[in-house]
């Protein structure tokens, strides 16, 4: 087999000769070189089967059980018994046979165009779920400007790329329906608690509303670093763990942080010799003050050791609020539409959910980021100024709130800003004609520095957004900094060499035996252990579609 064979396997389209193909080949014979080819055309077949597959069982609800066997007769619409002939044809429990009919039926009826695809083994069944379950029952005007959006780019995005797009393009395109749904969906929130069959305890929430929930998960992952920076011996996922159970069963009612965490300690002094003390100070590579996001360590970095800070502040005001990242257009933000917003590692929310999110983050850091009629970075940075709004109910420590905004729709709203917010878009605008004006304000200022001062850390978090590895949706103020030519081999500190990377795909890299190259500032290559070359680029900042409404 040699680069011709693969090239035919990627040129033949699904059906019987590519089956039969596969069907022949013996894939531990297969070398290395082409072994990702052999993979590729498999799934691509396997899409086409499970297409022809769902058609079956879409076409099995439909037919008239009145009629002969030998005749071709469907009713209009399956009956409520329809279900029962698939779930004893394929052996499946009541259950199984109704989801699987329900699924199949909106797939093949609901949504042709994705079934289709299935069929042509572009989008499989994972990714065809994904549009079933955002999609069905939506009106026919929405669904079809979602698919005329999304349905090409579904096979080159992950199933949670592709909900994310699908979200955002429903609240875009009909943010009044979305509203509704969320609201509906809210009054349905509800907790509910089970046993696994292994004995143990899941409890879990829905409907509730995300941006609260980050909240309430950032702060029991903070407490589980702080936990884990004083000296507690438990992995980060059981900290966390057993802290959510705390709050929740009374146990930390009224303590404070040093004392939430003092209290895990003292159950480790029960069981380990020698006892774990709290430790108030250590190096630590988590938090630099003047700079919050996380420093950048990570493989073979052979960082030094950063500065002794408390792992435990005493000074934390009891019933706090922990902030979170937000991200949203400034205009959506002054109410000038309602395109939606963002929590990273969530996904989108409503607008009405991201004004509210980020009034409770007047204390946080706000950045703001430019971008061209494409939606990508032109100029970012900081601002102090803070819309004149009506105070909400409590307010939360720390976060990072993102005001993204086109150049374009920045001139407009700096000629005429809604009076709440003039003071933030006139603070904008200026920073962002100084810095077209003045070169000399680029972040790359120290190119020989170890780490990446916090101007480049935060204009390389705005321009990549996530993990920059194939698939990652890690947000990039949740990942490492990585030389994308490392600086022990002379890689600069600057923006044209590095890129966001999670702990996973960081180690992937400089263990994992992947390489990374940039060619442009950005965009970036990876390239597998088999010599598989990925291209990835961080999503846009704005879309360049719809256009704001003219002013």
């Amino acid at each position: 087999m040699d680069n011709r064979f693969g090239e035919r396997l990627a040129g033949m389209p699904v059906g019987p000769e590519l089956a039969a193909l596969l069907a022949s080949i013996d894939v531990t014979a297969v070398p290395n070189g082409s072994i990702i080819d052999v993979l590729q055309a498999s799934a691509r077949q396997r899409a086409h089967a499970d297409g022809v597959y769902l058609g079956a069982v879409a076409s099995t609800l439909e037919r008239d059980p009145s009629a002969g066997p030998g005749s071709v007769a469907c009713l209009a619409e399956p009956d409520r018994y329809a279900p029962d002939e698939v779930r004893a044809a394929l052996v499946m429990t009541r259950r199984q046979g109704w989801n699987e009919s329900e699924f199949a039926y909106i797939l093949c009826r609901g949504l042709p165009a994705v079934h289709q695809e299935m069929l042509a083994g572009r989008v499989d069944r994972d990714r065809a779920r994904v549009f079933v379950q955002h999609l069905a029952g939506l009106p026919a005007e929405l669904v079809a400007k979602v698919l005329n959006a999304v349905l090409a780019a579904a096979p080159g995005l992950t199933t949670g790329q592709l909900r994310a797009r699908i979200l955002k393009l429903i609240i875009t395109v009909d943010p009044d329906h979305a509203q509704d749904a969320y609201e509906r969906a809210l009054a349905e929130r509800a907790v509910v608690g089970y046993l696994n069959p292994d004995g143990t305890a899941v409890i879990s929430a829905s409907g509730l509303p995300p941006d609260e929930a980050a909240a309430a998960t950032e702060r029991i992952a903070g407490l589980a670093r702080a936990a884990k920076r004083a000296g507690h011996p438990g992995r980060v996922d059981q900290l966390r763990a057993d802290i959510y159970l705390r709050l929740l069963d009374g146990r930390f009612h009224h303590l404070t942080r040093i004392e939430m965490i003092t209290a895990l300690l003292a159950e480790v002094r029960q069981t380990q010799t020698p006892p774990v003390e709290v430790s108030t100070g250590g190096a630590v590579a988590a938090e630099d003050p003047a700079c919050p996001e996380p420093n950048d360590t990570g493989p073979h970095d052979h960082q030094p050791a950063a500065a002794p800070r408390p792992a435990v502040s005493e000074h934390e005001p009891l019933g706090s609020v922990t902030g979170i990242e937000v991200r949203a257009r400034l205009d959506s933000l002054a109410g000038i539409n309602q395109l939606p917003g963002e929590l990273p590692g969530w996904g989108p929310i409503p607008a009405q959910t991201a004004r509210r999110a980020v009034a409770r983050q007047h204390h946080g850091q706000w950045r703001w980021a430019v971008t061209d009629h494409e939606g990508y970075l032109l100029a970012e940075g900081l601002t102090r100024r803070r819309p004149i709004t009506k105070p909400p109910p409590y307010e939360a420590e720390g976060g990072i709130v993102e005001l993204a905004i086109p150049a374009t729709v920045l001139a407009r709203l700096a000629t005429d800003p809604p009076p709440a917010w003039a003071g933030v878009i006139g603070d904008i605008a200026t920073q962002y004609q100084h810095a077209r004006a003045t070169p000399s304000a680029d972040p790359n200022a120290q190119p020989g520095r170890r780490l990446p001062g916090c101007g480049l850390r935060r204009y390389v978090q705005i321009r990549d957004r996530t993990c920059t590895a194939p698939g990652c949706r890690r947000p990039a103020t949740q990942s490492e900094q990585d030389h994308t030519v490392d600086h022990q081999h002379g890689g600069p500190t600057t923006h044209t060499n590095l890129g966001p990377g999670c702990k996973h795909d960081h180690r992937l890299k400089h263990e994992g035996g992947w390489i990374v190259t940039q060619p442009q500032p950005g965009r970036f290559i990876w390239i597998s252990r088999l010599g598989r070359r990925y291209h990835t680029r961080g999503e846009r900042i704005t879309d360049p579609e719809p256009e704001p409404p003219p002013f």
